[in-house]
């Protein structure tokens, strides 16, 4: 597989389509649209990560948006990951995996570079990103609401990270304000 790496502004109208469709076999539902590689509610990302197949088409995907995020102890830089897919033809195969040692070496170093990364999930979910090296923590988190992007939520649900500049030792305990909407 090849690995492709893009900025969001670097992404043509074409990659916007090839992911698009990807996205959309992997989450049906009226979330993404086929001339935009992104849901319309949930925060847009700033670099996309993909896996290709031998002619191009992309077959696993993620987006990510660093963000200095609020904390007990002070800001953190998070890489906050969301839109993870693997083509349903392709599911099973390792690609989920293969996808997250991809952004490890992003997280570590170079202009993708964040102290973690940061993902939130459905409990259904929750277990590939275990397998897949994220650490479940226990933090509630305080984000705008996908329905209006104006009311404040609180709460708890599956988080988990990952190191990228700093080790699993600093994550700290307590609220974490993501200071907009969730990925």
């Amino acid at each position: 597989m090849d690995v492709a790496v893009r900025w969001e502004t670097a992404l043509t109208p074409a990659d916007h389509a090839a992911l698009s469709g990807l996205l959309r076999a992997a989450f049906p539902g009226p979330e993404f649209e086929p001339d935009r590689s992104w849901p319309a509610s949930w925060a847009r990302k700033e670099a996309r990560i993909w896996l290709a197949d031998a002619g191009g088409s992309p077959v696993a995907h993620l987006g990510f948006e660093r963000r200095t995020v609020g904390t007990a102890v002070g800001d953190l830089l998070v890489a906050g990951v969301g839109d993870v897919a693997v083509a349903p033809s392709h599911r099973g195969s390792g690609l989920g995996a293969e996808l997250m040692r991809a952004l490890d070496a992003r997280l570590r170093a170079g202009p993708f570079a964040a102290d973690f990364g940061f993902v939130q999930c459905r409990e259904a979910v929750a277990g590939f990103y275990v397998r897949t090296g994220w650490t479940p923590v226990a933090n509630p988190t305080r984000h705008l609401a996908v329905a209006d992007a104006r009311s404040i939520r609180e709460g708890l649900q599956p988080t988990l990270v990952r190191p990228g500049r700093r080790g699993l030792a600093d994550w700290p305990d307590g609220l974490i304000d993501l200071r907009g909407l969730p990925w």
